[in-house]
């Protein structure tokens, strides 16, 4: 067997990537990357209605790299819904769809 090393690049971005499934019956995976110089100054992964109003904290703080975490949208009314990752001052938003 051949040992190898895999390099992964560095995080140059805010980034919020693909959330799956979506749709999403009781949970959905969350992606997202966080490069080093916005983790210092707050990052925040919410979820909000369709009216704006917040649904969920999902995450409160984070390091800077790349996460993944469990989306609890069990107890959610079927609907659109819109995931906002702020770092830094940069914002991402992302449309996940819920369906009981």
């Amino acid at each position: 067997t051949e040992e190898r090393t895999v390099a992964r690049s560095r995080v140059e971005a805010v980034q919020l990537l693909g959330t799956y499934p979506n749709p999403a019956r009781s949970r959905a995976t969350v992606r997202f990357a966080v490069p080093d110089g916005n983790a210092s100054s707050g990052v925040t992964l919410r979820l909000y209605d369709v009216l704006g109003r917040q649904v969920r904290t999902v995450r409160s703080s984070a390091e800077a790299g790349r996460h993944e975490l469990q989306l609890d949208t069990g107890g959610l009314a079927s609907g659109t819904y819109f995931l906002r990752l702020t770092a830094g001052g940069t914002t991402k938003t992302q449309q996940v769809t819920v369906v009981q």
